[in-house]
């Protein structure tokens, strides 16, 4: 069933296409100015206006339109793309190795917890691991709210953008493993060609493509169209290639974005992409959340599997706090910077849903799925609750640290 109001549907459908579009962008521009006038993230207008526009509800938006599909998938790549893009490199190079504590500890104990809860509640090890995998990936949800408030450059965040890149590939490595035991039995020789695949990759999308890059606008003389051809060009060639050896390409759009960083300064064209990224592809990116989210399933769910889905979300919140904690204690760092770590890391999006949906369709001989229906549904709970939590405590504690104007970003009070 397409909607729950089919005269509002009706309605809709009669219009020309043009005044379709209009509608809808008119929409993507004003829900989130109402969540900010809620006190809410701009992001969860979006959220919840994808609830609405779906099929659950007046059913105007059809999740599996091409054009729909096309522009979500551009705007999850695009958001990681400036996420890397806008990372200050000598900063990162400076961050790395607090980088890679954070983002093994982000990634460790979540998966000690979510696999633990899935083994007490009788799944096996094959799916317990595959089950704390998806709960240690974040997506950074609540970054342009960050961004806005100029905190891009604050070690806390730093730390939070480079774990999502540990995170993501760990997370992937481990779907990577886990489905081919459930199908034919662990077969060694297929996780090594992954681990080979991303040692060529990482130095290929970081380096060698924005020098070939460089190279092209200098052989060639692109104009500035051009060279906005040129960097979309290279963030789907990244993304796919990401893809094509395993890998989430959400990872080759971050990467992309950190070697561009070398090969295009702050040219016209990653300005006039930015300002396209940011009004239309990303903006769907967050609607098209709101699209898979069932009403029917979060409602039954939460009912009938409440003590599991306490202990999924619980213990991923209570998990990545600790990680956060941690690592700030370690790096002596101040509580507001810990919860701002804590709530950048919290969001379960694009890498925990795309693995959730590969295990749930990756069945055995015996016609055995790796995970059942009812975590798939606590996966859906999962990335509700997370995407409007960690944005809500990301606008909320990046306030207040911009509000006091510290000069010595992530420096103990």
């Amino acid at each position: 069933m397409i909607g729950q109001f089919p005269i509002v549907r009706e309605v809709f459908l009669h219009l020309p296409l043009i005044g379709r579009f209009a509608l809808i962008f008119g929409l993507v521009m004003l829900l989130p100015r109402i969540a900010e006038r809620l006190r809410l993230p701009g992001v969860v207008g979006l959220l919840v206006g994808g609830i609405v526009l779906g099929p659950e509800l007046l059913g105007l938006v059809d999740p599996k339109n091409g054009t729909i599909q096309l522009f979500a998938e551009l705007g999850k790549l695009l958001l990681l793309f400036f996420a890397g893009y806008e990372v200050e490199l000598d900063q990162f190079r400076r961050m790395g190795k607090r980088s890679g504590v954070f983002g093994l500890l982000t990634f460790g104990i979540p998966m000690a917890v979510g696999g633990g809860v899935a083994h007490l509640f009788g799944y096996g090890l094959n799916a317990s691991i595959l089950i704390g995998s998806l709960l240690a990936s974040h997506t950074l949800l609540a970054l342009p709210i960050v961004k806005s408030l100029g905190l891009m450059g604050r070690d806390s965040v730093v730390l939070a953008i480079g774990a999502t890149m540990f995170t993501d590939i760990a997370a992937l490595l481990t779907l990577a493993v886990c489905l081919p035991v459930h199908v034919n039995g662990f077969e060694p020789h297929r996780f090594g060609l992954t681990l080979l695949g991303l040692a060529l990759y990482v130095p290929l999308v970081t380096v060698g493509l924005p020098k070939l890059v460089r190279l092209l606008s200098r052989v060639v003389h692109l104009s500035e169209d051009g060279d906005l051809g040129v960097l979309l060009l290279a963030i789907a060639s990244a993304a796919f290639v990401a893809e094509e050896i395993g890998l989430e390409g959400i990872v080759g759009a971050f990467l992309i974005g950190l070697g561009m960083k070398m090969a295009f300064r702050r040219s016209l064209a990653e300005n006039t992409l930015s300002v396209i990224s940011h009004a239309l592809f990303i903006p769907v990116f967050f609607l098209s959340i709101g699209f898979i989210v069932s009403t029917r399933i979060f409602i039954h769910t939460v009912a009938h599997d409440g003590l599991l889905v306490s202990a999924i979300v619980g213990g991923l919140l209570a998990a990545k706090y600790v990680a956060a904690r941690l690592s700030a204690a370690a790096f002596r760092m101040n509580r507001d910077d810990a919860l701002l770590m804590w709530s950048l890391s919290v969001p379960q999006v694009a890498a925990t849903l795309a693995a959730a949906l590969v295990a749930y369709g990756t069945m055995n001989a015996d016609g055995r799925r790796l995970i059942d229906e009812r975590i798939l549904n606590t996966v859906v709970v999962l990335v509700l609750v997370t995407s409007i939590v960690g944005p809500v405590i990301s606008r909320s504690v990046g306030s207040r640290i911009a509000g006091q104007g510290d000069s010595q970003p992530g420096s103990s009070a």
